[in-house]
């Protein structure tokens, strides 16, 4: 397990430190060998080493072989390799078509764009586009205990005296032990709802910049 990994003394994660025990990881083989297609967008979930990845399912199933039928027909009109079709715009379309396929159809993807990189660049994002990249948590709801340590040491002294930092820990490159990383925090109750779908949804998608 992860904690069997930890070195305390050096303070500092080993290598390959992951959260599935070794039976887990015995049933587990690697991406790139259990999926010789290389699809430009997956077909199936992997683990990210803390926990055991879904099996594929039926949809999924049928998005990977209809991307193998696409990708051998527009491979072979355009004279190159299925896995040089696959590394190209027209693999990513063939992707997308096949997921519209299979789901219905959500993706403005027009099928001349797996074979002309102009008609795909035509239709896809600006080459300015600001893509900020960034990994969001929340709680489930039955969860009343989680977070609230987290949250304390963005919020500082304000969240109470039960969340106060040890004596040993130090202090931050500021020289204070406990100071707010985020003053919009300051003074606001540390409740578990905080950490919940409903306060997510409306800090993310009302209150934020965030747009849809």
């Amino acid at each position: 397990m992860a904690i069997e990994k930890w070195d305390e003394e050096g303070k500092f994660w080993e290598d390959d430190h992951g959260l599935l025990d070794e039976g887990q990881i015995a049933k587990l083989e690697r991406a790139d060998a259990s999926e010789p297609l290389r699809s430009p967008i997956p077909t199936r979930m992997i683990s990210n080493g803390e926990y055991m990845p879904v099996p594929q399912t039926d949809d999924q199933k049928r998005v990977e072989a209809r991307i193998v039928e696409l990708a051998e027909t527009a491979s072979r009109k355009l004279g190159i390799g299925r896995r040089q079709f696959l590394a190209s715009t027209g693999g990513t379309a063939a992707a997308l078509i096949a997921m519209n396929e299979v789901f219905g159809r959500f993706f403005d993807v027009d099928p001349i764009e797996m074979f002309e990189p102009a008609a795909y660049a035509q239709a896809g994002a600006p080459r300015d586009l600001f893509v900020f990249d960034d990994q969001l948590h929340l709680v489930r709801g039955t969860n009343l205990q989680s977070g609230h340590s987290l949250r304390a040491a963005a919020q500082g002294p304000t969240a109470g005296e039960r969340y106060a930092p040890s004596a040993d820990r130090g202090v931050d490159e500021g020289g204070e032990a406990w100071r707010p990383w985020n003053p919009d925090l300051v003074g606001l109750p540390m409740s578990p709802s905080n950490f919940q779908l409903v306060q997510f949804i409306k800090d993310v998608y009302l209150d934020s910049q965030v747009t849809i």
